[in-house]
């Protein structure tokens, strides 16, 4: 028995690291970084599950291997690489690993995961003046805002189910951040988060709710009236719906036959992805276009979380699921990309508990 709590404790660091390892792998963006972060996802996996163990023919398993099957299948009908299925996989693998293995002593890995980015953000925002959209080399402040939502959910979702703690101070700092990276999404959203992780914390205190949603309107309102309209101006609030994602989405829909619903689309074909590097600006379309009908089953699977959490009243990770959606579902930086692990995390844990 002990020497089973030994093994599961070595276990929780190894998955720690390579959490961490996938913090370093979004701030420095290198390519060869996210594949080793993979390759590594997968060694840890091997480790932790050995090929006898019944773990391997799970529904988990099953669902990986789907996903994996159809990413290979695009690659012969598509001009993507083997470097996206690989990185999917490890992904996928490292989110088994969590849900299996979550505790206590990750808890100070996925601190400093969460540290790792935010620090570098702020850094870059406040001490070397960096302008936002030159934080990521190459990569637009949209995919600034996606890490600070994504991995100050991952973290508030962490504590509450380990700690049944429910800081303000992350959700406080992702608003702050989000409000001088300038978009759209990363602020209405990093808006309602703080307002759920508010509402979750004081639930049972209702004049305290009521007096800080007071406080929040005012303040909001006063933000309003003195920077409204630098607020709308530099965020493209003023163009409403009026953005170029519509047509992106609309002209993805139009190039589906049956063939390529099946093994996904080719966006390096369609015209005027060319204008946006191939970017759909919606990580599951983007998802369809790398793994084919692999991503009807993730959207499938996805009702049924969002109904498992429901039935088990965990309402405050659905909460926090339908936050990530909303922040996916205007950009793809998730579905393949370096955040994968968090977004199946929060999608899939109530399978541990079933």
């Amino acid at each position: 028995m002990e020497t089973t709590l030994e093994r599961n404790s070595y276990l929780s660091h190894f998955i720690g690291v390579l959490v961490v390892l996938m913090a370093f792998t979004d701030i420095l963006q290198e390519r060869i970084l996210l594949i080793a972060s993979a390759a590594t996802s997968i060694v840890v996996f091997i480790l932790c599950f050995p090929l006898k163990n019944k773990n391997h023919f799970s529904e988990s398993m099953l669902f990986i291997l789907i996903l994996l099957g159809t990413s290979l299948l695009n690659l012969f009908f598509t001009e993507n690489n083997f470097g996206g299925s690989l990185t999917l996989l490890g992904n996928l693998l490292l989110s088994f690993l969590y849900i299996n293995f979550n505790n206590k002593k990750l808890t100070l890995w996925v601190v400093l995961s969460y540290l790792i980015t935010i620090l570098f953000i702020g850094y870059h925002l406040f001490v070397l003046n960096t302008h936002e959209n030159l934080i990521y080399e190459g990569l637009s402040r949209n995919h600034a805002g996606f890490a600070v939502i994504f991995w100050t959910i991952f973290l508030l979702f962490h504590l509450k189910l380990n700690h049944n703690y429910l800081p303000l101070f992350p959700a406080i700092i992702a608003l702050v951040l989000s409000f001088f990276l300038v978009g759209r999404t990363s602020l209405i959203v990093s808006s309602i988060l703080l307002m759920v992780v508010f509402y979750y914390k004081f639930i049972e205190r209702p004049r305290i709710l009521f007096i800080a949603m007071c406080i929040f309107i005012g303040l909001c309102y006063f933000l309003w009236l003195t920077l409204g309209t630098d607020i709308i101006t530099n965020t493209n609030l003023d163009s409403g719906l009026d953005t170029p994602r519509w047509e992106l989405w609309q002209i993805y829909w139009e190039n589906l036959n049956f063939l390529n619903l099946l093994t996904g689309v080719d966006v390096t074909h369609l015209p005027m992805y060319n204008e946006f590097g191939g970017n759909p600006h919606n990580s599951f379309i983007k998802f369809h276009s790398r793994v084919g009908i692999g991503c009807f089953f993730l959207v499938a699977l996805y009702f049924v979380s969002a109904y498992k959490y429901l039935k088990k009243k965990n309402n405050y990770i659905l909460w926090l699921l339908i936050l990530l959606t909303m922040r996916a579902f205007f950009d793809s930086d998730i579905l393949i990309g370096n955040f994968d692990f968090i977004f199946f995390i929060v999608t899939f844990y109530w399978i541990k508990t079933e």
